[in-house]
């Protein structure tokens, strides 16, 4: 059984750990300080090194070194003059962590992201310090620094008055789906495959050599026409060349016979080739048995099946080059079925 701490910390020296924590973006240091104040709270050296994720032994170093030399202890065991001074210093630490984020394009370079060889070379000019780029990649993990794939926006592309707009009428008419028993509600968009193949993340070992996806010599493309039934999940498609008014008067062909018994609500976006006069006048002739809502431009996250499109090329156009393009449409056309299998009639 663990023996309880008999450490004892006045209200400033709880406040002085805090702040320390707070501020230094070493995570060891980090962990050390929360350490002491959760011994001075009653943890006991089990507790406290269950949480932390240590040994026991070493939460007792802490607690033996800051009863010796306060924080100075929790930094490191006092320098006897023996061995290499430490390279990095606090402050080349808090450089790091306000370096890498950072832009180099405020920080006057060419490039627009950071690499660990970039930072190393950055930190050596700076401070004179040569440091290996993979033991920053190390660092920057311990102050909880990871990098992440950016998302793309369209801020100050787009009316987010008419887009928050749309995205209440759209929540109101999803609500009452059940409702609309002679009314099928469809989100229509369209999407390219492309022989060249999508990539997605896959499992590998640590340590192994990256993954590698064989690419053809000359890219071609088919465009997909689609329509989610918000109800059911039911997907009707449409294979086409290209995207123009011609081929979506097909699409909206395929759809009305997919539901002859009833009438279509379509939300979509508001593409050029929606609104060719051939397309105007096809959903003229037939407006007692189809409705266009078109959303507001710039505005796919209102559109459901934009995840439809995501999900089915991860999952059948990914990470594998196909030896044609009617290879790899045939593969998607069998992704198609196995959704609509899943949920049933349209």
């Amino acid at each position: 059984m663990a023996r309880p701490s008999l450490l004892k910390l006045s209200v400033a020296d709880e406040r002085q750990l805090q702040e320390a924590a707070a501020e230094s973006p070493e995570g060891n240091f980090r962990d050390a300080c929360r350490a002491v104040l959760s011994l001075a709270r009653g943890a006991t050296r089990q507790q406290a090194a269950e949480h932390f994720g240590v040994h026991p032994a070493t939460v007792g170093r802490w607690a033996a070194r800051y009863r010796q030399r306060g924080l100075a202890g929790l930094r490191g065991p006092e320098h006897d003059g023996r061995g290499r001074p430490r390279r990095l210093q606090v402050e080349h630490l808090q450089l790091l962590r306000q370096t890498v984020l950072t832009s180099p394009r405020k920080l006057g370079y060419a490039f627009t992201a950071w690499t660990l060889p970039r930072l190393a070379e950055f930190l050596k000019r700076r401070t004179g310090v040569t440091v290996r780029a993979h033991y920053l990649g190390r660092l920057l993990h311990r102050m909880g620094i990871a990098r992440r794939r950016p998302k793309p926006v369209l801020e100050g592309k787009r009316d987010e008055v008419a887009h928050d707009r749309a995205k209440i009428e759209l929540e109101s008419l999803k609500k009452h789906l059940g409702r609309r028993k002679r009314t099928v509600v469809i989100s229509q968009d369209e999407t390219e495959f492309h022989l060249y193949p999508y990539l997605v993340a896959i499992w590998s070992v640590v340590g192994s050599p990256q993954p590698e996806v064989r690419t053809p010599g000359k890219n071609r493309k088919r465009v997909l026409y689609g329509g989610l039934n918000l109800k059911t999940g039911h997907l009707t498609s449409h294979w086409a060349a290209t995207k123009s008014g011609a081929h979506f008067v097909e699409y909206l062909e395929t759809l009305l016979l997919d539901y002859p018994d009833q009438k279509i609500l379509m939300i979509a976006d508001n593409g050029s080739f929606h609104h060719t006069q051939r397309v105007e006048a096809y959903v003229n002739q037939n407006r007692d048995r189809l409705e266009i809502k078109w959303l507001p431009p710039y505005c796919p996250d209102l559109n459901d099946i934009e995840r439809t499109w995501r999900r089915l090329k991860a999952s059948h156009a990914s990470n594998f080059l196909f030896n044609s393009l009617d290879d790899l449409v045939a593969n998607v056309r069998k992704g198609i079925e196995e959704l609509n299998a899943t949920v049933g009639s349209n």
